[in-house]
């Protein structure tokens, strides 16, 4: 057995734990640490990462395995852990020598605040300056406050260029957002820059917002093992053999396209709204299965059907919410327009 089969071995009984703790983990507003800790520990921030940097270099398949398995025991903790799993993909891609085993291990948590510059104008601004740049401004989506140590922080320059840095977490003010409708347990602010000098040797990256744009198409794929591991959760609560078996055929189709997945952007797009199409009618169908209990915030079938509305919001842009749309308001069970 290689180290990556072995990550996914370890994983099961802390699948179930963090199952069996969902609906709590989901109210308390904040992820237990201990959550992170452990799935250090069993090696799944080294799954992704070339075997040159310390990782096990796992196959697509495998990866595909774990994120939808984790994302049915708990949203939550899937969603926070990869935060984390997108800051170490920054420190691969754009300068590998930040990374350390303390992070691979998840003794050093890193999150990322880069979304807002999918808006038009970014609301943080970026100023450069003798050895590096000044930051200012306020990033409205950050998860995992008070639980990560580090943050790639990303600005706008006055040249219409993308800077992403380092930043501890230390020297940020966290704004308090209001309460979310899921994924609470998430600890998302805003983070506030008040004329922050960040030095040159904190740079991770440059990038266009032509590259970015890019790149979300190539994770919006990734994204999609979230609300198809809410469907496999959702099956749990629906007793018909003939819907349960409809909805897994159906998140076996999705999954098989997006492993298969040929660089198309229209066609991530499609997987994409394909699937989180499919959480929310599974959490849909679990709610009604269960009955009046699941209209209790402390059921586990309401909880799904919260996410299952929150995978239509993260990661969303222009493109996402156009098709999101259209199928939400056009497609009926059988995948065609009506």
């Amino acid at each position: 057995m290689n180290p990556a089969e072995r990550v996914l071995l370890e994983l099961q009984p802390l699948l179930e734990q963090f199952r069996t703790a969902a609906v709590e983990t989901d109210r308390s507003g904040r992820l237990p640490l201990s959550h992170l800790r452990e799935l250090g520990r069993a090696g799944i921030y080294r799954l992704s990462v070339p075997s040159a940097q310390g990782g096990y270099q796992a196959p697509a398949e495998l990866l595909w395995e774990v994120n939808e398995s984790l994302a049915a025991a708990c949203g939550s903790t899937h969603f926070v852990q990869a935060q984390h799993q997108g800051g170490l993909g920054f420190l691969l891609r754009g300068h590998p020598e930040l990374l350390t085993s303390s992070h691979l291990d998840g003794e050093r948590l890193c999150g990322v605040a880069f979304a807002h510059l999918r808006r038009p104008e970014s609301p943080v601004r970026v100023d450069t300056t003798a050895g590096g740049w000044i930051f200012r401004g306020e990033a409205p989506w950050f998860s995992g406050w008070g639980l990560m140590d580090e943050v790639v922080l990303a600005g706008r320059d006055e040249h219409g260029q993308d800077i992403y840095v380092l930043v501890p977490l230390e020297q940020l003010e966290g704004v308090a957002l209001p309460e979310l409708s899921a994924i609470q347990a998430s600890s998302t602010v805003a983070l506030r820059m008040h004329d922050l000098f960040v030095p040159r040797r904190a740079l991770v990256l440059t990038q266009t917002l032509e590259e970015m744009a890019l790149r979300d198409f190539r994770s919006q794929l990734g994204y999609t093992a979230l609300p198809l591991g809410l469907v496999r959760e959702a099956c749990r609560f629906i007793q018909a053999k003939s819907l349960r078996q409809h909805l897994q055929q159906r998140a076996q189709q999705l999954r098989a396209k997006a492993l298969a997945w040929s660089e198309q952007p229209q066609e991530a797009l499609e997987i994409r709204a394909e699937a989180n199409l499919l959480a929310l009618r599974a959490a849909q169908a679990a709610v009604v299965s269960v009955g009046g209990q699941a209209n209790q915030l402390a059921h586990p079938a309401n909880r799904l059907l919260r996410e299952s509305s929150f995978y239509f919001l993260t990661q969303l842009n222009g493109p996402l919410r156009e098709v999101a749309l259209e199928k939400l308001v056009m497609q009926d069970w059988s995948g065609a327009l009506v």
